[in-house]
């Protein structure tokens, strides 16, 4: 605090405080901070038969999306539900994405 300005010494006693309130801040899960559930967190890492087992049998399963490009990877799996759609790597859930409500 030396090289400081005499008139900001008050604020470098906030400088760990607010490094902390950030630090805790950024550790909350996005759900937490929203005040929701985070749909993503829900499903994410979830088995195929774990998926089947919490929302039941899927409304549509789409075929496998082949790998595009140069690089190898796997194939992305879709299946519909009603309100939204989970999409897998190979038999891991990766995303829930819910579906836009239409106007009626």
């Amino acid at each position: 605090m030396q090289d400081m300005e005499p008139d900001m010494k008050p604020f470098a006693l906030f400088r760990p405080l607010a490094a902390l309130v950030l630090a805790m801040a950024c550790a909350l899960p996005a759900a937490a901070q929203t005040g929701g559930t985070s749909t993503h967190a829900a499903v994410h890492g979830l088995t195929q038969s774990q998926v089947i087992a919490h929302f039941g049998e899927p409304e549509r399963r789409h075929a496998p999306i082949p790998a595009q490009g140069k690089a190898p990877t796997p194939p992305i799996i879709r299946w519909d539900y009603g309100d939204f759609s989970i999409y897998f790597e190979k038999r891991i859930a990766l995303h829930r994405v819910d579906h836009a409500k239409s106007a009626e």
